[in-house]
């Protein structure tokens, strides 16, 4: 087996919220959206999905012993220029999400922009010179 990661769970409060802030916040797409009960998979590119979880569903699955809920990772999505990050952040303050304190950065290397979604995890959309 090679390894790979090929699905990416998000616990969710509020699924119907989530997927207007995804779908139309972030322009996630819509062709070939499963959509279930307690779920929603958006299919991305490069054999890779999305998949927008029910937290109450996920916590029956105690996959932590901890109370604690944080977000340890940073999802991250590149953009072809300065002016689509600009436009995606746009988006998401529209949609109900947070951009992060001093966001936007220039760097000798890109620009880029970190910000939560609706449940608090992390994203951030990079332009690379």
């Amino acid at each position: 087996m090679k390894p790979r990661i090929n699905i990416i769970t998000l616990a969710v409060e509020n699924l119907e919220k989530s997927i207007t802030f995804y779908k139309d916040g972030l322009g996630l797409p819509t062709e070939g959206l499963v959509d279930g009960a307690d779920h929603v998979i958006f299919e991305m590119e490069g054999n890779l999905s999305l998949v927008l979880f029910l937290r109450s569903e996920l916590e029956e699955l105690n996959l932590s012993n901890s109370t604690e809920r944080s977000s340890e990772v940073i999802l991250s999505n590149s953009a072809e220029s300065k002016e689509e990050v600009d436009s995606i952040l746009r988006n998401v303050t529209k949609y109900g999400g947070t951009i992060l304190p001093n966001q936007p950065k220039d760097y000798d290397w890109g620009y880029s922009a970190h910000f939560k979604d609706l449940d608090g995890h992390v994203w951030e959309i990079v332009y690379f010179k």
